[in-house]
């Protein structure tokens, strides 16, 4: 317990955790949307992909922005088109995993999504903490 506590006494660490946390959420909300789509609906599964990994993705930026990284700017625009900018790479990123495994490998489109999440956890958080909500250098 005390190496927790240590361990998200570091800014860092606590936002690691709140983004996987809202990871978390946000990956419930995708893969319910990717079920919709893709099983309920009959839509084809990158379609399908794409729709809800954007669903998710406006879902994040709110919490993200909010909660996570704590972030005051008034700059959302901007800073919505660069965490759209980061998603964009996750999605192709995403994608290729998808596509890859499920079209060359055979393996299971659900088991797909997931491999492709976890690659990508490093790449958004990475990417959003230091660029979409880096905090500005005091002078």
């Amino acid at each position: 317990m005390w190496l927790i506590k240590l361990i998200l006494k570091k800014e860092i660490c606590r936002q690691f955790v709140k983004f996987c946390l809202v990871g978390l959420g946000n990956t419930a909300l995708d893969y319910i949307f990717y079920l919709l789509f893709s099983r309920v609906l009959g839509v084809y599964f990158l379609y399908a992909n794409l729709l809800s990994v954007g669903i998710a993705m406006t879902a994040s930026f709110i919490f993200n922005k909010h909660w996570t990284f704590r972030d005051k700017a008034k700059n959302v625009k901007t800073q919505y088109l660069k965490f759209v900018g980061v998603n964009a790479v996750y999605f192709v990123l995403n994608n290729s995993i998808v596509f890859t495994l499920v079209q060359y490998l055979q393996i299971y489109d659900l088991l797909a999504k997931v491999i492709a999440i976890m690659v990508g956890l490093f790449w958004n958080f990475l990417a959003n903490r230091y660029w979409t909500f880096k905090k500005p250098i005091l002078k």
